[in-house]
């Protein structure tokens, strides 16, 4: 396959595709068509899209169970009744269903989060694994204890067994815990247990509105002390959208300082925060472009595909991006472009490395029919998907 006159980064090229490898990058118009090769015209060629926040245990669930209030804690309540009825064959079928939908619209990475309240469902992730390898999708399992680990006396047992299925990372719920303390305790024994462990953390971080949830600062402090630098995420961090400035500007420091990425949620987090607010209504996203400022790592999640907390997602990342930018305000067009280009740059990140398209390697990449971060924003389209 020859590409003609495509964007690949910043400039034009010609590039030749052939056994699923890129073979040659060269100035424009300066590759001859060979025979029985397809010529693409224009465009713009990326590396493949992650998605560094999703459930899959949880996607495609929310019809069975409406969540009528569109609240967090309606959600959490309705999935804690789905969660009981799950099956083998049901988390397995709802899985690649979904991670299909994502390859299709260009994602090739998942992390995904899993309930250790089910440890079926956390076995049943995990054995995925290999065989969405095969299909030219990356996974990553996060042993996710939705419902924190101090609320009734089995749950930190099944967190802990979780670890030993085979996930890749620690997850922990610190704002959910019944007090500030134990949520701070929660993520001490979540880096005591990576650390023995050798795995990487995923923190749901202050998912609230409340401007005194403060378990962020408590996750960047053990990172720094660890050495755990660029090994820690911590998702959604709506608190710090609510926080005072001066103590906002301390913690965004902070989380430049630990090296922990920030993974913002747009989707879901614009319709189920503020739902304490009359008018005005807190958009409750976290300060990215203010995080950007500090020289934080930020990523952007779907979080939800049609589960109980979001019924609308199609695992189509430019739709987080899209949404962003809105609640965000970044319309700037700098900040478009770096919205948009996060999802195959530092989106790759919690994975640990950022794909490059080079010559000589796999021709792991998308095809987009526009040239522009704006024109991608305004259409959102479908990429042409090749997986290497």
């Amino acid at each position: 396959m020859l590409f003609s006159n495509a964007r690949l980064g910043g400039s034009i090229h010609d590039i030749r595709v052939s056994d699923a490898k890129i073979l040659s990058i060269a100035a424009p118009g300066s590759l001859v068509r060979q025979p029985d090769e397809e010529v693409v015209r224009g465009g713009w060629l990326t590396p493949p899209m992650a998605e560094p926040h999703v459930h899959l245990d949880a996607a495609l669930l929310g019809a069975r169970m409406p969540n009528r209030s569109g609240t967090l804690r309606e959600g959490i309540a309705n999935w804690s009744v789905l969660r009981a009825t799950l099956t083998e064959s049901d988390v397995r079928a709802r899985a690649l269903q979904t991670a299909e939908m994502y390859a299709r619209r260009g994602t090739l990475r998942i992390r995904t989060h899993v309930d250790t309240g089910n440890l079926m469902a956390v076995q049943t992730l995990v054995e995925l694994k290999p065989e969405l390898a095969g299909h030219g999708i990356e996974l990553e399992v996060v042993a996710f204890p939705q419902e924190g680990i101090f609320r009734a006396p089995d749950r930190r047992a099944q967190w802990e067994a979780a670890i030993a299925l085979g996930v890749d990372c620690v997850g922990a719920i610190p704002h959910f815990e019944r007090t500030t303390e134990e949520g701070w305790q929660s993520v001490h024994l979540a880096f005591d247990l990576a650390e023995r462990n050798g795995l990487k953390l995923d923190f749901h971080c202050d998912e609230s509105d409340d401007p005194h949830s403060r378990n962020l600062e408590v996750v960047c402090a053990e990172a720094i002390d660890r050495g755990y630098a660029g090994r820690v995420v911590a998702g959604h961090c709506t608190a710090l959208h609510s926080y005072n400035h001066p103590y906002a500007e301390k913690v965004m420091e902070l989380v430049a300082t630990a090296g922990v990425q920030v993974i913002a949620n747009p989707l879901d987090n614009v319709v189920l925060q503020g739902r304490y607010d009359r008018y005005p209504r807190r958009r409750g996203i976290t300060r990215v472009d203010e995080l950007w400022r500090f020289g934080a790592t930020v990523g952007i999640g779907h979080d939800s595909v049609q589960d109980p907390w979001y019924r609308l997602g199609q695992a189509h990342m430019l739709d987080p991006a899209h949404m962003l930018v809105h609640v965000g305000q970044l319309t700037g067009e700098r900040d478009m472009e770096r919205v948009v280009e996060t999802l195959w740059t530092e989106n790759h990140l919690p994975f640990g490395d950022i794909p490059v398209l080079a010559e000589g390697q796999p021709a792991r990449m998308l095809w987009w029919p526009v040239d522009t971060a704006v024109d991608l924003l305004i259409q959102r389209p479908l990429p042409r998907v090749f997986r290497g």
